[in-house]
């Protein structure tokens, strides 16, 4: 393996297009030759469109291209967005906008948007479709849903949803329709995350990385995946060498690149390295000894859990040298409590994942870097109303997933995708015969894309909302397009953090289609179900009854003028540290020991055992993703697929030579569940015993033009398993061989 190594500023391991200032702002549509090919090279495509009111203002909105929802300024000209600028008024996104959020305007004018109510009248799959009124789109749904709740009872339903600011009212319908089976993203997520950091503190924190002076990250890949305003304070901190970045993958990432330390460690050993950490640092007394007697519990027994766990033994388990990770622990503990060992986000990745992150947890607890600037920050929130709209019954059948049994501390709102879907197969505890799916694309995004095809086929009905044909959609029976959010009014979120704000997405510009705001999509299916009761009021009313709250004069109005409203622009940092608070956990301490897990049946300390390793013939599959497309459906985005237009399979130059493989030749990639052919990538930045690839592209939708059967899909491939509590999908559990195709 390669030693650790600085890396220098200048390298760009992704082998991209390097994004220069032209090719950046092109892509992100603020340069004038880039608003006059929105004004002139899709003006025929607008003009098939509904027509716009020719008009030119500026309206405020919040953008939807990523979990971040960072505000912006959306300007119109003849009733056309022509840019988005950044909103400086929210502290959070801090006056910036990335180009993807830009990117938002090609959602609006793309060629390949569902347009209209389509009925499938081929087979699945096929891509034959009838265009059909909103009547008979509701009409047809709303009968097949019945047809299932009355012979098969409402429990038969799905109800699938990303997050979103309309998802409420779709998560809502299925609660009125009478199922249990709500199944939300984070299982494909983050899942265990939250409840790692839920587990110890009793909530899930953010991490104050722009005042930090010492991060570790095991594979968040922050520089890479996702440009966030945060990404940027650690980018400028790291960058100008205000904080020391240390970094953990497989890979050589961009993240890696502009690392101070970048060490390729043994995939699925992170916890290994960590316990390690915890070892030399109460072994030689660098914890917070003051902070950990007031507010921890559990001390005791975690001193002696980790006397095991030396740094000699890590480097065996991690091929870190020991006297690296002595060395580490120390700098750690002497940069606290402005250091951090950063969780991620999309950050699910082997079925010991849970216990990884809960071993961050602890370690970042013991240094005492709660509350405190540059460390983990209890989110703050602010206050709005609530709209009031008439309950229903609850469901009175128990969840398809059996989550309070198989996963009894995971979010029960949320479910388990991979446990309903082995559920749904087997038919136990009972038959699913109906899926309704808002904004979400499990076929891509689930592990082991056979077995969610064969879910479908067991399907009496299939009902889609989205923006795009995503894969789910196209084998779908009815599609409902939603208004692209530039379109539409939404419900007032408060974003909860160090900077917490009240954001607000208004219309910017009149559907140029045939689409409607999700709202109106759940009202026109509540109707045909019977269920108009429960979803009597409009858009415009859930939103000033959420303005009410708001403790600023003229609420609606500043909202409306500014589209964000913050307290204060800057954080507050220790409202928890005083004797008398009690964390929400069955202590009331964080704990470093916990009960609650003992009492689940699982290990109440964090507890190593070694990763299986893939056989002599086979690598282990790491993903990845890019901050162009963070999400799959966002690489069909014009602007965004310049940057990249296919995946490609990177493998080491040794085993590489071993079977003939050379850079840019077609390989086939082969697990026990599928097969994809992708251009190999021969390179040095990437350990010899694993192959990577990015997520998003290998589209089954040929209303997805440009990613349609390019590249490949890595939901193929990916074998199906779980993290062990909380449920989350495991990702680099899959085993490939890869030859010549």
């Amino acid at each position: 393996m390669p030693p650790a190594r600085r890396a220098p500023c200048s390298e760009n391991p992704m082998g991209t297009t390097r994004m220069d200032r032209r090719l950046f702002l092109k892509a992100a549509g603020v340069t004038a030759g880039a608003v006059a090919a929105t004004q002139v090279g899709c003006l025929k495509y607008f003009r098939k469109g509904r027509s716009a009111s020719a008009d030119n203002r500026e309206v405020p909105t919040t953008c939807e291209l990523c979990p971040n929802k960072c505000s912006a300024i959306a300007v119109v000209e003849g009733g056309f967005v022509k840019k988005l600028n950044p909103n400086p008024e929210n502290p959070k996104s801090r006056d910036m906008l990335c180009a993807r959020g830009n990117a938002a305007i090609r959602q609006v004018y793309d060629p390949d948007r569902i347009k209209q109510p389509m009925i499938r009248v081929g087979a699945r799959g096929e891509g034959k479709w009838k265009p059909v009124s909103w009547d008979e789109a509701f009409d047809f749904a709303g009968k097949k849903l019945a047809e299932v709740k009355e012979k098969h009872g409402p429990q038969a339903s799905l109800w699938s949803s990303t997050e979103g600011f309309q998802e409420v009212f779709f998560k809502n319908l299925g609660l009125a329709f009478g199922s249990p089976n709500i199944v939300r993203h984070p299982t494909l997520c983050l899942a265990s995350v939250n409840l790692a950091y839920s587990a110890t503190f009793g909530t899930v924190p953010s991490f104050d990385l722009l005042n930090s002076k010492f991060v570790i990250m095991s594979g968040a890949n922050r520089f890479e995946s996702i440009i966030t305003p945060d990404t940027m304070d650690l980018i400028g901190g790291v960058m100008e060498r205000k904080a020391k970045l240390v970094y953990l993958d497989p890979r050589f990432t961009v993240t890696a690149a502009k690392a101070d330390e970048w060490y390729p460690i043994k995939p699925g050993t992170d916890l290994a390295f960590i316990l390690a950490m915890i070892h030399v640092i109460i072994k030689e007394g660098r914890h917070s000894k003051d902070f950990v007697a007031a507010f921890t519990t559990g001390f005791d027994e975690l001193a002696e859990h980790v006397k095991a766990y030396t740094p000699e033994w890590a480097e065996k388990e991690t091929e870190i040298p020991a006297k690296d990770i002595i060395r580490i622990a120390r700098e750690f503990s002497d940069a606290a409590p402005r250091s951090l060992y950063y969780a991620g986000r999309r950050s699910s990745w082997y079925q010991n994942d849970f216990q990884m992150r809960r071993a961050q947890a602890i370690l970042n607890a013991i240094v005492g870097n709660w509350d405190q600037p540059g460390g983990m920050v209890p989110n703050a929130k602010l206050p709005k109303g609530e709209f009031l709209f008439m309950p229903w019954d609850e469901p009175k059948a128990p969840r398809v997933d059996e989550i309070e049994t198989a996963f009894p501390l995971a979010a029960k709102g949320d479910g388990v995708y991979l446990k309903l879907r082995e559920n749904v197969l087997s038919g136990k505890p009972y038959p699913i015969k109906a899926w309704m799916v808002y904004k979400q694309d499990p076929m891509n995004a689930m592990p082991d894309q056979a077995k969610t095809l064969k879910m479908i086929e067991g399907m009496d009905f299939i009902g889609v909302i989205d923006v795009q044909m995503s894969d789910m959609a196209w084998y779908a029976d009815v599609v409902f397009p939603e208004s692209a959010y530039l379109e539409r009014t939404d419900p007032v979120e408060v974003m909860p953090g160090i900077w917490p704000a009240v954001v607000y997405r208004q219309q910017v510009v009149k559907p140029i289609h045939d689409t409607k705001p999700n709202l109106e999509i759940v009202q026109g299916l509540a109707k045909r179900l019977g269920l108009s009761d429960y979803f009597d009021y409009t858009i415009d009313q859930w939103v000033e009854a959420e303005f009410k709250d708001l403790p600023i004069p003229m609420a609606a109005e500043h909202m409306k003028k500014h589209g964000v409203w913050a307290a204060s622009g800057q954080p507050s940092y220790g409202k928890t540290l005083n004797p008398d608070h009690r964390f929400v956990t069955k202590t009331g301490k964080i704990e470093l020991f916990s009960e609650r897990l003992k009492e689940a049946g699982y290990d109440a300390l964090p507890v190593y055992a070694p990763p299986v390793q893939p056989p002599g013939d086979r690598f282990r599959l790491i993903l990845g993703r890019v901050g162009y497309f963070t999400h799959a459906n966002q690489s069909n985005n014009v602007w965004l697929n310049e940057f990249m237009k296919e995946n490609d399979l990177w493998i080491n130059p040794k085993p590489a030579e071993r079977l003939g493989i050379r850079n840019g030749s077609t390989v086939t990639v082969t697990s026990s569940v599928g097969s994809v052919k992708l251009k190999a990538r021969v390179t040095e930045e990437i350990r010899p015993d694993c192959v990577f690839m990015l997520h998003g592209f290998g589209k089954k939708s040929k209303m997805q033009s440009l990613v349609y059967n390019v590249g490949a899909s890595d939901a193929v491939i990916l074998e199906t398993a779980w993290d062990k509590v909380s449920g989350n999908a495991a990702f680099h559990e899959t085993f490939v061989k890869v030859a010549n195709a």
